[in-house]
């Protein structure tokens, strides 16, 4: 028997789907539905995903799996899952002087920071808390379809420089972040921070800085995207620092109006599955007493977009804004 008998929602950005069986396999036919309508609209919202197994079963509609490349992320009961927040959340910092939040991730896409960007990813949440805690997905398609044909022909050929960044500190000043100033929590406003800071530590240290074009052709939809890393950006390969700066920014604020933007808040059990060569995403953090628990795939078949930066050929690792 068919299982076709789902139905996709158009949200303003991306689509909602309902639906979809609570156990059993998910026959070709459904499976093919769910992968046209991910291309079409960039990611889908899924409610009530209630298991580990589920979410799998749903994220394998949309290619295999692979491990993520952060081990300190990574589930210890499968490999094929990272858990965000939990028990394992990640340090506090204080946002413009008196916003404490954890889980706080400004605007970027997933392994940007190599040269193989990954091809989607599915995040399920277990725990939300109360207050806060949502994540913004803007559709990059769409932006780059409504640019000015001059500014079109401007980004032709244009590739920047990325440098992977984990630590909210080393974020300020750079386009797409929420804050202007951030300082580590203190011990006596969330204790324990100190420890979880140093788990942490060297990460970014593991990851050389790549270069990635500015604009994707998408490998299977054809159409093209803004393929900005925002947070990631160093600078636009060849151009003077003033003017690489004033483009980032132009882009970063136009790609963050709010008709390209969804902002989810979350329930318990919802799933979404976003296309990561099409849309970037940001975390906009909670109260660290808050629960927030969420368990992510990560699709395999990663697009080689980028290389490796080379210092001798494009100059010394600098960063945007400095």
């Amino acid at each position: 028997m068919s299982q076709i008998g789902i139905t996709v929602h158009p949200l303003p950005v991306g689509a909602e789907v309902a639906g979809i069986p609570d156990a059993g396999e998910l026959d070709p036919e459904l499976r093919g539905r769910l992968y046209a309508a991910w291309l079409e609209y960039g990611f889908l919202l899924f409610r009530g995903i209630g298991s580990v197994e589920r979410q799998l079963a749903i994220s394998r509609c949309f290619g295999e799996l692979e491990i993520h490349p952060v081990p300190e992320v990574r589930c210890p009961d499968n490999p094929y899952l990272i858990e965000l927040g939990g028990p394992r959340r990640s340090a506090a910092y204080v946002f413009d002087g008196a916003d404490l939040r954890v889980n706080r991730i400004a605007w970027h896409r997933d392994t940007a920071y190599s040269p193989d960007i990954c091809k989607g990813a599915m995040l399920r949440m277990v725990e939300v808390p109360v207050l806060d805690g949502e994540t913004l997905l803007a559709d990059t398609a769409r932006a780059y379809e409504d640019l000015e044909p001059a500014l079109k022909r401007r980004l032709e050929g244009l590739e920047y420089k990325a440098t992977i960044r984990t630590d909210p500190l080393r974020t300020v000043g750079h386009a797409g972040v929420f804050w202007t100033t951030v300082r580590p929590a203190t011990e006596d406003e969330d204790p324990g921070s100190t420890a979880r800071r140093a788990r942490t530590t060297g990460i970014d240290d593991r990851y050389p800085s790549v270069i990635h074009p500015a604009v994707l052709t998408h490998p299977e939809s054809g159409v093209k995207c803004l393929f900005l890393s925002p947070t990631y950006v160093d600078h636009f390969i060849g151009m003077e620092r003033q003017e690489s700066n004033e483009l980032l920014l132009a882009l970063v604020e136009h790609m963050l109006r709010p008709r390209y933007v969804y902002k989810h808040k979350w329930r318990v059990n919802d799933a979404i599955i976003w296309d990561n060569r099409r849309c970037m995403h940001a975390g906009m953090g909670n109260l660290p007493a808050e629960p927030r628990f969420g368990l992510r795939t990560t699709l395999a078949g990663p697009l080689r977009t980028g290389r490796y930066f080379d210092e001798a050929a494009h100059g010394p690792r600098t960063t945007l804004l400095d």
